[in-house]
């Protein structure tokens, strides 16, 4: 909620609720379908409501369908908005679930209990309201070009673009880094603790060619690591 002093008068502008805690008295909430009132009043009465509406991000009905191949099992949409410009929004997007009305403790909340139902939760969000939820999430991602320092600062990554088919992108390298971390493992244990080791003890080898054996997996490490630089990731 925001407050305005002016003249003498006190103008406040929010929601319903905000409005409410301010001593403003609502017989009902004016809404719109597909748009988000912001309510005015001044000395505490309603003098007027203000009608925001929101528009998709370019590509991100695409991002969430590319999300959805990748193997993400279930998207919730967590907003500030009243339902009627929630489900409006949403419709489009083909989300799983919807939360409206969310004050930012709320989006805690909602990303805890996806969390004590088993899910590892990804939270996308730019604002200051977000950030709460970023940081409460396993992976926070913020999206850079028009985010709030507040967000950034939370989030374990930050887009600098607001095209959430970067997004995909993400994830999509960051499964690739994994792969090769795990290739990487399996080729420094597999080859040293258990060829290089049986190998010694057994009498197979002496102090030199113990020494390739050890030294070896730290070169096939390497050029497989280097190997990402040249691995084309889909959608970079």
């Amino acid at each position: 909620m925001a407050k305005i002093a002016a003249s003498g008068r006190l103008g406040l502008v929010g929601n319903p609720a905000l409005l409410r805690e301010g001593g403003v008295a609502l017989t009902e909430a004016i809404e719109d379908a597909g748009r988000t009132p912001v309510h005015v009043a001044v000395d505490g009465k309603l003098v007027g409501v203000i009608f925001i509406a929101d528009t998709l991000r370019p590509g991100a009905r695409e991002a969430l369908a590319a999300l959805r191949e990748s193997g993400v099992k279930r998207i919730v949409m967590l907003t500030g908005d009243n339902a009627a410009t929630a489900n409006a929004i949403a419709a489009d997007l083909g989300v799983d679930e919807i939360k409206a009305d969310l004050m930012p403790e709320d989006k805690v909340s909602a990303i805890t209990e996806l969390q004590r139902q088993g899910y590892r939760v990804a939270m996308i969000g730019d604002g200051v309201n977000d950030a709460p939820a970023l940081a409460r999430a396993e992976v926070g991602i913020a999206m850079g070009g028009g985010g709030t320092q507040a967000a950034l600062e939370a989030a374990d990554i930050a887009l600098m673009t607001d095209d959430l088919g970067k997004i995909v992108v993400a994830r999509n390298i960051a499964r690739r880094a994994y792969r090769t971390i795990q290739e990487n493992l399996w080729v420094g244990v597999g080859v040293v603790h258990v060829l290089g080791i049986t190998a010694a003890l057994m009498g197979w080898i002496g102090p030199i060619q113990a020494a390739f054996i050890h030294l070896g997996p730290d070169v096939l490490v390497f050029v497989n690591s280097v190997k990402m630089l040249r691995v084309k990731i889909a959608g970079a």
